[in-house]
């Protein structure tokens, strides 16, 4: 009976792991697609599009490349995950980006409902800092859609969006992508449940001993 205890705990915990860990986007570096165009399973609008290695991008010592797009306000890339949206989670969406040019002043982040028809789920501005915008630091930034927010469609396909914010608009800015995840939080609960079967499974050991 302990041993079955343990083991279910074991399941459990590796479960709740790879769910809080496992990247559900696809080419996350960019490093999958030819230097003069969108990126291997990505989809964008933009004027121009180029995907090759910065030495000064974070993921370069991986072998990650960068997606470099523009010119104008609203510019954008996104892809279909493939993924569907599972209970009882919450999803964190975090890009690392810089300014390529300006006047590129932030981007946009933001999760969709695939099934559908690429409806809005949940997007957050984010800003460049004022250094950025003239030295191009990469900065990464977070956007957390709350379980609340997905209790309704549990089971529809994700999509993911980044836009390039740009002001003045029209003005030939170019934002430059370093890598991009999507990964699942689970939420409080689930995590309780992990913590009784551990608990469950400590106590008999000691009574066991």
């Amino acid at each position: 009976m302990t041993k079955q205890i343990i083991t279910t705990c074991c399941a459990l915990g590796v479960s709740l792991g790879a769910m809080a860990q496992s990247n559900l986007i696809l080419n996350p570096i960019f490093n999958q697609g030819n230097n003069s165009g969108v990126p291997n399973y990505w989809s964008g609008n933009a004027n121009a599009n180029y995907n090759y290695a910065d030495t000064n991008a974070p993921s370069f010592g991986s072998g990650g490349q960068i997606w470099s797009f523009g010119w104008v306000n609203g510019d954008a890339g996104w892809q279909n995950t493939g993924a569907a949206i599972q209970a009882n989670s919450s999803y964190d969406l975090t890009v690392t980006a810089e300014v390529g040019q300006s006047p590129v002043t932030g981007i946009t982040l933001s999760l969709q409902d695939v099934t559908a028809g690429w409806t809005m789920v949940d997007s957050q501005q984010f800003l460049f800092s004022t250094a950025d915008q003239s030295d191009g630091q990469y900065e990464t930034f977070s956007l957390l859609i709350p379980q609340s927010a997905l209790t309704s469609i549990v089971g529809a396909t994700m999509g993911v969006g980044i836009s390039m914010d740009e002001n003045p608009s029209n003005q030939y800015g170019w934002v430059h992508l370093d890598s991009v995840s999507l990964e699942a939080v689970p939420e409080p609960a689930e995590m309780g449940l992990f913590s009784l079967a551990a608990g469950a499974a400590a106590l008999l050991i000691r009574r066991k001993k």
